[in-house]
């Protein structure tokens, strides 16, 4: 008698061909980043050029008729990417940011909790893979950005060690090349972690004394000039249909230029207050990928100007939802904003803001039309409202004596790490 084989189920098969058509996805979206034109690259590196050839930084384009809008700092810190031609610094670029992505979805997966080391690395393979296909990290990708980076650099500094001493010194550098993680800054402030805000501040300001030493006609220009101010340097249309944020959605749908300034400030004031005192609630439970997510999204919905890749934030809570989707009392609740995410992909986007110069779009006019040309900022909304609810439906659950449930799920077995100090 024949001894019988374990044959797997059918489950496991559909699962293995899901991980593996992920990460084949990932490998052929490499290839092509590796070809392409790398626009934001070309100004990185023609920026620090620019400065360590004592030309103007800010005054005059840098590249083609492309400004530099980032700190004199990040000229600085661009500056090895000189030293190789511009096909090497893509190619090198492009592998930097697949490290990042892994790195932003493995540390996600850490933070949140634990699970056998095979499903680990299937997760973590399957979620990068996917997340090529949303239009941030594809334009991230595209365009040789930065915001892989930053991002990697906030969530490896508060969701490492808490007793590290150099804890802070991540948003720091991160607020050094670009101002937007600034609100990470004031999430450690209302979090209650005042030497991490006093070594992330310590560390920006740093940067910005470096600058004056060795830069200073471009420090002087930047921050005492206010070219950081100057939102005509990225784009000359305040209300081009590109604008994925508040102060864009108000723009892009008829609302005076003046009217929308004042606006904008409260509102986005209004929004800030809510998503820091959600992401210090979302913390305090224990849930650091989903308050930093907060953060970071927030930051692109309130900047006066973001593109698509300012959103790359949306990864690591793609991360989150992959771990409430084992939560059958949660998975529900977020069920709209992990529809909203699975939304943002380039071909439907491009429906109502193709990024081609002088494409016409397909949808001009009606819901659909403006539910897509505001895609991002609804997202972020949503989020922000399933949050309050979410943690509104915790506390009368704990009100009631619920006992909480070991969140563990077979799809994705995560330990949980809500109740875990930090």
């Amino acid at each position: 008698m024949k001894p019988q084989r374990n044959r797997p189920s059918a489950r496991a098969v559909g699962y293995a061909f899901l991980v593996g058509g992920f990460g084949m996805f990932g490998l052929v979206s490499l290839v092509f980043a590796m070809g392409a034109e790398a626009v934001d690259l070309q100004v990185y590196r023609a920026g620090s050029e620019a400065l360590l050839d004592g030309r103007e930084l800010y005054d005059v384009p840098v590249w083609e008729d492309f400004a530099f809008t980032y700190p004199p700092f990040a000229a600085l810190f661009f500056a090895p990417l000189t030293l190789v031609s511009a096909g090497t610094a893509t190619v090198l670029v492009v592998l930097a940011n697949t490290a990042l992505m892994v790195f932003i979805v493995a540390q996600s997966c850490r933070s949140l909790g634990t699970m056998e080391t095979r499903l680990f690395i299937s997760v973590v393979i399957a979620v990068t893979g996917a997340s090529f296909a949303l239009e941030s990290v594809h334009s991230t990708f595209i365009d040789g950005q930065i915001n892989l980076l930053l991002v990697a650099l906030v969530l490896a500094d508060l969701t490492g060690r808490t007793d590290h001493p150099a804890r802070g010194f991540g948003v720091g550098l991160a607020v050094a090349l670009k101002l937007t993680p600034l609100i990470f800054v004031a999430y450690l402030i209302v979090t209650r972690k005042y030497r991490q805000a006093a070594v992330a501040s310590a560390c920006a300001g740093g940067t910005v004394i470096v600058s004056f030493l060795l830069t200073p006609t471009a420090a002087a220009d930047y921050w005492i000039r206010g070219m950081f101010a100057d939102l005509g340097r990225i784009f000359v249309d305040p209300a081009s249909r590109h604008n994925q944020s508040l102060r864009g959605l108000l723009l892009k749908n008829g609302v005076p230029e003046d009217t929308a300034l004042w606006l904008w400030l409260v509102i986005a004031a209004a929004v800030g207050v809510a998503a820091l005192t959600l992401a210090a609630h979302t913390a305090r439970r224990g849930e650091h990928v989903l308050a930093i997510s907060l953060c970071g999204l927030c930051a692109a919905a309130v900047s006066p100007w973001s593109w698509g890749h300012h959103w790359v934030w949306l990864v690591p809570f793609g991360v989150f939802l992959t771990w409430v989707a084992a939560q059958p009392r949660r998975r529900t609740l977020w069920l709209p904003a992990a529809v909203l995410l699975a939304s943002t992909l380039p071909v439907l986007l491009a429906l109502a803001d193709p990024m081609e110069d002088g494409a016409v779009p397909v949808l001009t006019d009606g819901p659909l039309a403006f539910v897509l040309a505001n895609l991002y900022v609804l997202t972020f909304l949503t989020i922000l409202v399933t949050t309050a609810v979410d943690l509104r439906g915790s506390r009368v659950r704990s009100v009631r004596g619920a006992e909480r449930p070991r969140e563990t799920g077979k799809p994705v077995r995560f330990r949980s790490a809500v109740n875990r100090r930090e």
